[in-house]
């Protein structure tokens, strides 16, 4: 009979377990579609602001201007008060009886971000001639150039405060496992500025207090369609003025600040990038073009592998020390089993990848070619990258935050002295190298460091070599068949069916050739990335 009582309790643990799993992996599959819109929206942002005012002086302007604000958005909005804030609230909305307590430090975190923010955007404004010729002191030279960045910086300026209580309310829903809602709120924004490029821009003398409202616009959506979410929850959207003396508004404060060293670095880098950039005509277009297609291929690849890194070695640093090594170079030789090729592909085909994503309208060929050189200098940052995320995420599981900052700091120094060699000589393709340099120093400072720090397996590190070695050995025959390939798709300058048509005939077969080729010659990659999904499609 005792057996018999303990028989529902183990099936009930075990129905709730398998109906967990199923959740999330429904879950999982709504947030891919999600991203993916969200990342296809983006993409028409940034096609029709190239579109409607080309490379040059006025998208030069409007990225400045907006980068500015955004320099202070990582600690103010999703960055360390995101990090700070959510842990906090769950903690509270979990127990009944913390539910006011948890309203009560939702409304003073509101009041403090007001005052704050409040007094950072008022500061901005009145200081944004100062700024900009921080951020861009080569526009001081073009007639009327900086005049409009300072204009456009002023009226954005205020983006700040409202993607601030955009990300507040964020904070909210995803502390109640409300996670949907939160991440599309990015295609209200970029939907916005994609209208205003192609309805309102062709109808004005003078879009660029346009374009800058339409970021303010933006903002406000972004934070209006998570409201009436909030607020069913039970949050009053005011400020408690009084609820700003809450112990618990000075702990998320206090846990805010040890994210502020390496956002700070990360800032500086972008400062020094566009300020380079703004002394070359079309510089700061040409600059972002190219980082966004790197951006494109780090984003759909490399943060999903690492994000199901970090969760695994903590995992194992607990349980199984000795397999968090293998696991470690395992994902090394993944990471580098698609960035390289990736990096060979945006090196070689430049020129045309962005002739299809932006070329057409006011972006001219000639804007392509220059945009193309600087993907090609950047292409190669991308292993770097990669191997620089998937290195820090290994020291975060060490619950190491300090050796990934200072490899930051290097990281900066390295940029920064590069900029100054190479920009000169080489224009924007040198802002591109000096990228590329800096993330290779970065990747074996943080290698070096985590080797000696915790050991290594002689073994797993080489298999891993060889592993590379041999995506080294592909890529490079990849390369010379797209160099001869390449004068078929020379005359892709502007977004056609035609030209899709032509590169996907291209890389389809480059990719399938290049699985091959490492497979052929040992790898095993492959049977690893099938696996894991095979895993983690029967967990569900």
């Amino acid at each position: 009979m005792r057996r018999d009582r303990r028989i529902p309790a183990t099936l009930g643990w075990y129905s709730s377990c398998v109906s967990q799993e199923q959740r999330l992996v429904r879950f999982a599959s709504r947030m891919a579609v999600v991203t993916l819109f969200c990342r296809v929206s983006g993409y028409l942002r940034d096609k029709a602001l190239f579109s409607m005012i080309g490379a040059g002086f006025l998208y030069d302007a409007y990225r400045t201007a907006n980068r500015i604000p955004n320099a202070f958005r990582g600690l103010f909005a999703e960055g360390t008060l995101h990090a700070a804030f959510v842990p906090t609230l769950s903690q509270l909305v979990g127990r009944d009886g913390d539910r006011e307590e948890a309203k009560e430090l939702f409304r003073g975190l509101l009041a403090v971000l007001l005052l704050i923010v409040g007094l950072v955007v008022a500061v901005g404004i009145l200081a944004s001639p100062w700024l900009v010729r921080l951020y861009a002191e080569g526009f001081v030279d073009v007639s009327g150039k900086f005049a409009v960045t300072v204009l456009m910086n002023r009226i954005m300026f205020p983006y700040l405060l409202l993607i601030s209580v955009a990300a507040l309310f964020q904070a909210v829903l995803n502390s109640h496992e409300k996670f949907l809602l939160p991440a599309a709120t990015p295609m209200f924004f970029n939907l916005v500025v994609a209208a205003a490029a192609w309805v309102v821009v062709p109808r004005v003398d003078n879009p660029a207090p346009v374009l800058a409202g339409a970021v303010l616009i933006g903002g406000v959506l972004q934070a209006a369609v998570q409201a009436p979410a909030v607020r069913r929850l039970g949050f009053k959207i005011s400020p408690l003025w009084r609820a700003i003396r809450n112990p618990r508004v000075g702990q998320v404060l206090l846990l805010m600040l040890p994210g502020i060293p390496v956002l700070g670095i990360n800032q500086i880098n972008q400062l020094i990038s566009n300020r380079f950039a703004s002394f070359i005509d079309g510089g700061v277009s040409y600059t972002y073009g190219a980082y966004r297609v790197t951006e494109l291929v780090f984003g759909l690849v490399v943060v999903q592998m690492t994000t199901v890194l970090l969760p695994l070695l903590s995992r194992e640093l607990r349980e199984e020390p000795s397999q968090a090594s293998t696991t470690l170079f395992n994902t090394v030789s993944l990471v580098s089993f698609v960035t390289l090729p990736a990096a060979v592909v945006m090196a070689v085909l430049a020129r045309p990848i962005i002739g299809l994503l932006f070329g057409g309208g006011r972006f001219t060929s000639a804007d392509v070619a220059v945009t193309g050189a600087t993907l090609a200098a950047y292409a190669f940052s991308l292993v770097g990258t990669g191997h620089v995320k998937v290195m820090a995420s290994a020291f975060f599981a060490q619950k190491n935050t300090i050796t990934p900052m200072w490899g930051s700091l290097v990281a900066l120094i390295v940029f920064t002295i590069g900029c100054w060699r190479m920009v000169g000589p080489l224009g924007t393709r040198g802002l591109g190298w000096a990228n590329t340099v800096a993330m290779g120093c970065f990747g074996i400072f943080l290698t070096v460091l985590y080797l000696h720090r915790y050991g290594l397996d002689r073994s797993s590190l080489g298999r891993t070599a060889a592993a590379v070695a041999r995506q080294t050995a592909v890529a490079a025959a990849l390369a010379l068949a797209l160099l001869w390939v390449r004068p078929w798709l020379a005359e892709i300058d502007h977004t056609s069916l035609d030209g899709a048509l032509r590169l996907a005939a291209v890389l389809l077969p480059a990719g399938a050739v290049y699985v091959a080729g490492v497979t052929l010659l040992g790898g095993r990659e492959l049977g690893t990335l099938a696996a894991t999904f095979r895993t983690r499609g029967d967990d569900g």
